[in-house]
């Protein structure tokens, strides 16, 4: 099998890149803008695509992944997101890929007060939220229209190996390793539900292995229900630090949403029932 990973330096993209090497003997070419070190020698790395590539899956990690970058400058959701995911699609039409596994993200459900699933409505407050719900009803407008089977995955608060800058579990490893006793400013108390990247790899490929006919959707969450400072203590292995709450005012952004991960377990466990 042939898989093209877009996005294959990113935090998802080269997590994927390294679980299908570990586990698979699939052949991997990643789609990148800047050649990282990350993405080991072996494996195929382009900057364009032309139509005499030929893949059997897409999985569509690339993009911009910040709200905040989203919110500070628009335009580069429209970009990034929304006119990359059309092109991927329409390379996908023109060279008869069949499968592709998008990137979406729990920010589609925008201010949900409460757990999130897969039938809630739709809704976008900043411009990173419109650019996945965007690209969630493309990749289903591209299946009903060229008959292109799809997973749409919508990640939660994913943590692991190459998380980017900005994201809170980055600072946490920082701020312990630069701090003796890191003193932390948190945003809200509420739990949510956190996934390792590993985790979220692993599912991914389980998906490609298994892959529905159709467009779905899945919110992809881990089974740890964590407030930020149970988190803390998750990835720091209880050290000690301080902290106090002070509510991060940005317009259109928001950390209090979580989501419910029901929906991909029954079909893993569905999968793994009919296989046994």
């Amino acid at each position: 099998m042939k898989i093209l990973i877009t996005g294959g330096n990113g935090f998802v993209g080269i997590n994927i890149v390294n679980e299908i090497i570990k586990n698979t003997n699939w052949e991997i070419v990643c789609l990148i803008h800047k050649n990282f070190d990350r993405i080991p020698n072996h494996i195929e790395k382009v900057y364009e695509l032309n139509d005499n590539m030929i893949f059997d899956v897409i999985i569509h990690a690339g993009g911009n992944p910040s709200s905040k970058s989203c919110i500070n400058n628009p335009e580069s959701a429209l970009t990034d997101n929304i006119i990359n995911t059309f092109n991927i699609l329409e390379f996908a039409k023109r060279t008869n890929v069949k499968k592709i596994i998008y990137f979406s993200s729990c920010e589609v459900y925008g201010f949900a007060k409460d757990t999130s699933c897969e039938k809630d409505m739709l809704y976008s407050y900043n411009m990173y939220g419109a650019s996945k719900v965007s690209g969630e009803h493309m990749c289903s407008a591209y299946f009903h229209t060229y008959g292109i089977s799809i997973v749409a995955i919508r990640l939660l608060n994913t943590y692991g190996p190459y998380c980017q800058e900005e994201r809170f579990p980055t600072i946490i490893n920082k701020k312990f390793k630069n701090e003796e006793v890191p003193h932390f400013i948190l945003s809200n108390k509420t739990s949510k539900r956190w996934l390792s990247i590993a985790e979220m790899a692993r599912r991914t490929i389980f998906i490609i292995k298994n892959m529905p006919i159709g467009f779905e959707v899945f919110n992809f969450v881990g089974d740890e229900n964590l407030n930020l400072v149970e988190f803390i203590n998750k990835i720091s292995d209880n050290k000690k630090f301080t902290y106090e709450y002070k509510k991060e005012e940005i317009v259109g952004y928001h950390h209090e949403g979580n989501a419910d991960g029901q929906k991909f377990k029954d079909f893993e466990n569905k999968i793994l029932y009919e296989n046994k």
